[in-house]
């Protein structure tokens, strides 16, 4: 599927608001603690936040007819927050588009090493993208053991 993927504007932001909000939301319980998800949901819908990221990081969406279908942010020392695709668009390689076009912001940008948090849904991406997915901490979150990984890939 052929996506335009651009750099996030300002007129963007009611829409990512949105696609953000969806995505922690429905994935959410399967990801994140509540504290993580309660701390998620408030930041899609923090206007301030959004405008700030625009300022200091790189924010791309991939549209399709218009609509945010998917996003990547990364700063400017190539820590990547997150690559996520809208869950009616899976599977048809947007993701992958979207890191492709991460990877050149990062080389364009002189950025030599990327890293990113690991988690169950995201490892086999990133993995596949050629990061060497390293563990971080074991703690207990509600009686369950939650551990953290990393990932890094120098380019």
């Amino acid at each position: 599927m052929y996506c335009n993927i651009l750099r996030a504007t300002y007129q963007d932001l009611p829409l990512m608001q949105h696609l953000f909000y969806q995505t922690v939301i429905t994935y959410g319980a399967k990801l994140f603690t509540r504290s993580e998800i309660k701390t998620y949901s408030r930041l899609a819908v923090d206007k301030a936040y959004w405008q700030e990221k625009f300022k200091s990081d790189f924010i791309y969406n991939a549209k399709l007819n218009g609509e945010i279908v998917g996003s990547f942010c990364m700063d400017k020392k190539g820590n990547i927050e997150y690559v996520f695709v809208h869950m009616n668009y899976h599977g048809q390689g947007i993701a992958g588009d979207l890191y492709a076009t991460l990877e050149n912001v990062a080389r364009d940008s002189n950025i030599e090493v990327l890293t990113t948090p690991i988690n169950i849904g995201t490892r086999s991406f990133f993995e596949n993208k050629g990061f060497e997915i390293t563990k971080n901490s074991v703690k207990v979150v509600g009686g369950e053991e939650m551990i953290s990984y990393s990932g890094v890939k120098y380019l």
